[in-house]
């Protein structure tokens, strides 16, 4: 069957069909032999007619016509195939019914139905309905034929009348058939179609959904570094301080080792700024997402110096990991922006200090980070609400809406969960868990934060 298939025929309709016009010609190739063979072997004893000759004739030309009609569809032709099929065998069915009459073609009357079948699926209605005037016209003539010579009338007239009603009935038959799986088809396109429409309105939502998602994401981050700013200020002032301090120190100094003591003091105050400023213009960009493989513990520990700047004096912050690493697939820009979204929120509620603690643990497959704080809390309405895009408890002008709403999508989008707890006076406790995976490349040892909490 997959050898019937693989033809180059560009419509889907008639790429369909195809195999079984090709059973149909490989019907007519395989079986209008054996008839004949039936009437010159086992029939012998009946006398051969005149007319017997010609429908032999014909017979043989048809199954030559099946030969070339099969050739048309391997090479792609397919409707140039069964249209000159079936207008050669409306022809050949005619002629051979004016000359050999009625009886005499009665050996080729079954393969009539494989036309009436053939044209009413392969070409159409109007098509098969011709198809069947002809089957009718060629019985008339036939019978006409037969009762010009010499046979009774009375018995070929019934016979081509019962033949032909039989006819009018199988087209009947193959015309609804037809026309019930056309119309299947032309709905099952429609579908297809609707599919296709769909699906390109889907990507397209989807793009535009990460679009404003990648702005949402930028903007938050702008926010953060808002409030970065007054943390990075006092840091500069405090390095540029010591700059002064050990150039002024040089400067009143003649000794080579002093003064070198005071340029090394200097060179270190400088690339402790470029660090903290090159990480801030890093956070600040609008890359595109990228997820990686990247250590929980350690991406969390990292960020140690910008929660110092990010959240009041007033604020002691602990950070507590495993002494394994625990590994997940997140894009590293927004894990950052997850973590400083979560620990603003936390500062926003201990306007009085407080202690705001991140945890990372590994849990039924999954990384746990918790992040816990001993603000104001949160009441039942609210704590329910929380994640919701746009729900602020905050002044006009103080707060979007849109911190805990971007983490809960970045979590979501990473196969993660949100738990939150809190109520009024006893702070809030959040939970991220994220599935872990296995690492990628190595990353740098625990024993980092391990030695760093020593």
């Amino acid at each position: 069957m997959r050898w019937l298939r693989d033809v180059p025929i560009a419509d889907p309709v008639d790429r369909r069909n195809a195999p079984v016009l090709q059973l149909v010609m490989l019907v007519i190739l395989g079986t209008a032999p054996p008839i004949w063979a039936y009437r010159f072997t086992l029939l012998k004893d009946v006398p051969w007619r005149e007319d017997e000759t010609l429908g032999f004739a014909l017979s043989m030309g048809f199954y030559a016509l099946a030969g070339f009609s099969l050739y048309l569809v391997r090479t792609g032709r397919f409707q140039w195939a069964v249209r000159q099929l079936m207008v050669v065998t409306a022809m050949l069915m005619l002629v051979s019914h004016s000359s050999v009459g009625f009886t005499g073609n009665r050996f080729e009357h079954p393969l009539l139905t494989v036309w009436i079948v053939t044209t009413g699926l392969m070409i159409g209605r109007t098509a098969v309905w011709t198809m069947c005037l002809a089957v009718l016209g060629a019985f008339a003539l036939g019978v006409r034929v037969d009762v010009m010579a010499g046979e009774p009338a009375s018995g070929m007239v019934t016979d081509g009348i019962i033949s032909g009603l039989m006819f009018v009935l199988i087209t009947a038959v193959v015309d609804r058939a037809a026309t019930a799986l056309r119309e299947s088809l032309a709905a099952e396109k429609l579908r297809s179609d609707q599919l296709v429409v769909s699906n390109e309105q889907l990507e397209a939502e989807i793009r535009e959904r990460e679009r404003v998602m990648d702005q949402l994401v930028h903007a938050r981050k702008m926010e953060v570094v808002g409030r970065l700013s007054s943390g990075l200020a006092h840091d500069f002032n405090h390095l540029l301080g010591l700059v002064q301090g050990y150039a002024g120190k040089g400067l009143q100094s003649a000794e080579p080792a002093a003064m070198r003591e005071a340029l090394q003091g200097v060179d270190g105050a400088s690339r402790r700024a470029a660090a903290v400023a090159t990480r801030l213009l890093d956070f600040g960009r609008a890359d595109a997402r990228s997820l990686e493989t990247i250590d929980v513990a350690t991406a969390v520990n990292d960020l140690r110096p910008v929660l110092r700047q990010l959240l009041s004096p007033d604020i002691a912050i602990d950070i507590e990991g495993p002494l394994v690493p625990v590994h997940i697939r997140f894009d590293p820009a927004q894990f950052e922006l997850m973590v400083l979204n979560i620990a603003a929120n936390a500062g926003d509620a201990m306007r009085e200090g407080g202690h705001f603690s991140i945890s990372v643990t590994a849990s039924d497959g999954h990384a746990r980070i918790r992040f816990s704080d001993t603000g104001i809390g949160m009441s039942e309405p609210v704590r329910r609400q929380v994640l919701e895009p746009f729900f602020t408890t905050k002044a006009r002008g103080e707060g979007t809406g849109l911190g805990l709403a971007l983490v809960s999508s970045m979590v979501g989008d990473a196969g993660g969960r949100i738990d939150v707890s809190s109520a009024p006076g006893e702070g809030t406790d959040l939970v991220i868990r994220i599935p872990a995976i296995a690492p990628d490349t190595p990353t740098r040892a625990r024993r980092q934060l391990a030695g760093s909490a020593g």
